[in-house]
């Protein structure tokens, strides 16, 4: 009877200590994960609060900061954030508003590796000074050719980005994409502020942050807002495609600079 009580008793403590160890196990991988992302959204608001303003003849002043889609499967995807922020050391948000046009070696992309999607990417370009104008309707398909080509120096921020893939059949089909999602919020936006005149009363109603405008100026608001689907655990089969134990991240960033049309 002791002999089995004890048997008993063993396989409890077995089960206990297992049960114990999965737990640990899966509360450091969301630790590990969490801290992933945060630096990863933590070096992006830093570079977006770094973004500078240019203006050229002919266009109102612009803030570096833009949303590049990506087509996958036929839907368009925002998983590409542009940011002029002078290069990896920032710097831009000091010299007011600059009256050129970017180059592409002051430029960071954050987006998924074309390679792996399951990472999350910062790109730099520090060796090619091409210019690129956020106003152009050829912006995102330069942006694009940017990330394809091998001019770009990436550097890792997450290798736990969650990979979705269509599912026909029972059978995964098509490529797969990580779960990154950004989106620009202006304030006021760019229709408001197109459809008036400095000076008028339809302009000093506008939505300005913190009430701050004169007849020839006003405080614009640039949001990028950040969503991120992240894997609690290293990299397996298990959740290699459609994870169903990802959580989702949130992280927005701002920019506020002077608007003088």
């Amino acid at each position: 009877m002791s002999m089995a009580i004890s048997s008993i008793l063993i396989i409890a403590l077995a089960g206990i200590v297992t049960a114990t160890q999965s737990a640990w196990q899966h509360t450091r991988g969301i630790e590990d994960s969490l801290a992933q992302i945060n630096a990863s959204f933590d070096r992006i608001k830093l570079m977006i609060s770094q973004a500078g303003v240019y203006q050229v003849s002919g266009q109102p002043p612009r803030v570096g900061l833009a949303v590049v889609t990506n087509s996958w499967n036929s839907i368009d995807i925002p998983n590409t954030l542009v940011v002029w922020s002078g290069g990896r050391d920032g710097g831009l948000s000091e010299q007011g508003t600059i009256t050129r046009l970017p180059q592409l070696n002051e430029i960071l992309i954050y987006t998924v590796d074309p390679a792996d999607p399951h990472n999350l990417i910062e790109i730099a370009f520090p060796d090619v000074t091409t210019t690129i104008d956020f106003n152009s309707s050829s912006f995102n398909g330069t942006i694009r050719s940017a990330i394809k080509s091998n001019k770009g120096e990436s550097t890792l921020l997450s290798n736990r980005i969650k990979c979705s893939q269509y599912v026909l059949g029972g059978n995964p089909w098509g490529p797969m994409d990580g779960n990154v999602f950004f989106r620009l919020v202006k304030t006021p936006s760019d229709s408001s502020l197109s459809s008036v005149s400095p000076g008028t009363s339809a302009w000093m109603n506008l939505a300005w942050p913190q009430g701050t405008v004169s007849a020839s100026s006003g405080l614009r608001q640039v949001t990028v807002n950040c969503e991120a689907q992240f894997e609690t655990a290293e990299q397996t089969d298990l959740n290699e495609i459609n994870s169903s134990s990802a959580l989702p991240f949130f992280a927005s960033g701002s920019r506020y600079y002077a608007y003088t049309p």
